[in-house]
């Protein structure tokens, strides 16, 4: 026997039962080589699928080894009610029958990476909006279809990416050493984001801090003094051809809802409540994760005034500290990484931490694609050699959620080690994350390559 069917919690991966015989060959005929020799067979696997769907079990085959083993769900097809296996984790061995070419969305690869950024870089010569000024009213077009994406989170609108670019032009989501994490005032923090928006151009000889503040307590004067001086002061030939005259705040918020943002300091609060809301990263309530990142843009409205318009938020590690995380769990597996390292002593070598901000590209046999991992740690030794550690935070919970971002896996292995918390997901070992990993990371000083 080599198939068997393990639990997806309670606890996750333990064995409910192995197939028989007879079952597996009906599973491998009905599901793998979609051949269905009697009515029987076409029984058996039935009953395998629909206890699979009923009791929240996944398929576990023998056919690839290690602790990422070929796995498949029991997913719904919610147009026609039909079940279907559905493989994760890591793909069959070709000769097996279950074998499939991975098929997800039209904007995934054979490998399940993306075939193209779903967050990248801006570019600070091309990035801000069109001049709507004279725009005109026409009949709607063709509607757009937007798609699924099934591997990783939708495309980052351009506040979110100005945001991203800037805080990793200023390397606030790389240090080292890794412990103790760093702690500094969030002053020190904008102060870095703003000496960055300084180095860097939007136009031949205009500076990025012109049009990039981190001043939110700007009062509606000076505010409407600003966007004169963009409008007034500056003629047409040194301002990019078509674009809005835009301005931009950023700081740090522990209010933040769809609707508005409040910016607190000693003595006290402004509220802001743009136009077309606040984008809330991976979020679709109230925010409910501070400390936030916040972006907000603001323009001259229809009736003259100066308004905020749109808005963009991004849950931060910790103020004195403010890697951009994307999950209450990323928090916990930032923090365990910090003690691991704590523990390590140096016996790791130099360890440097990344938390990547924009898509990966990687070559999985031969085909181009994108993954977006959670965290990387990059280790040196002391004879020079490097490896990289990549670590992914799985849900607890979702596991649908779970299985969509196990398909990157084998795209971010092309980067490195690849480690998850919680640690060889999908089983559930009595060993928590931070032990693994420090055990891994000790036994990096005898692996031959990264």
């Amino acid at each position: 026997m080599s198939m068997k069917l393990i639990q997806k919690k309670g606890p996750r991966g333990a064995l409910k039962r192995w197939l028989a015989e007879e079952e597996e060959a009906a599973v491998r005929n009905v599901f793998g080589r979609k051949q269905v020799r009697s009515a029987q067979e076409r029984a058996l696997a039935e009953h395998v699928i629909l206890e699979m769907r009923k009791s929240e079990l996944w398929l576990q085959c023998s056919c690839v080894g290690g602790d990422s083993p070929a796995l498949n769900s029991a997913n719904l097809k919610s147009e026609t009610q039909t079940l279907y296996l559905s493989g994760f984790s890591h793909s069959h061995d070709p000769s097996c029958p279950m074998f499939r070419v991975f098929k997800g969305d039209e904007g995934a690869t054979r490998a399940g990476t993306r075939k193209s950024a779903g967050s990248k870089r801006l570019n600070y010569r091309d990035f801000l909006p069109a001049d709507e000024s004279d725009a005109t009213i026409k009949a709607p077009g063709k509607p757009v279809n937007t798609g699924e994406d099934r591997t990783r989170r939708k495309r980052r609108p351009r506040l979110a990416r100005l945001l991203m670019t800037l805080i990793e032009d200023a390397g606030l989501n790389t240090f080292s050493p890794i412990s103790p994490l760093p702690n500094q005032t969030a002053r020190t923090w904008l102060d870095a984001l703003a000496a960055s928006a300084g180095a860097q151009e939007f136009i031949r000889d205009r500076v990025l801090s012109e049009i990039v503040r981190f001043q939110p307590a700007m009062n509606e004067a000076a505010q409407v003094r600003l966007m004169l001086e963009l409008e007034l002061e500056h003629p047409d030939a040194n301002w990019p051809a078509g674009k809005a005259r835009v301005f931009y705040q950023i700081f740090m918020s522990d209010q933040v809802s769809r609707e508005h943002v409040t910016f607190s300091w000693n003595g006290g609060e402004r509220q802001f409540f743009p136009e077309r809301g606040v984008s809330i990263n991976g979020e679709s309530q109230e925010g409910v994760r501070p400390p936030y990142w916040v972006i907000l843009a603001f323009r001259r409205g229809t009736e003259g005034g100066v308004i905020c318009s749109e808005g963009y938020a991004h849950a931060l590690f910790r103020r004195t500290c403010p890697v951009p995380v994307d999950s209450m769990l990323e928090r916990q597996t930032l923090e365990g990484i910090a003690e691991v390292a704590r523990w390590l002593k140096g016996r790791a070598g130099d360890l440097t931490l990344v938390k990547p901000l924009f898509d990966i590209e990687v070559d999985v046999e031969g085909e181009k694609g994108f993954v977006l991992p959670d965290f990387i740690i990059q280790a040196k030794m002391p004879d020079g050699r490097e490896h990289t550690v990549v670590i992914e935070t799985m849900g607890y919970i979702d596991d649908e959620y779970c299985e969509r971002k196990s398909e990157q896996h084998k795209g971010m292995r092309a980067l490195g080690s690849l480690q998850t918390d919680p640690p060889r997901w999908p089983q559930e070992l009595d060993k928590p994350f931070k032990n693994h990993l420090y055990g891994f990371m000790l036994n990096l000083g005898t692996a031959k390559n990264g």
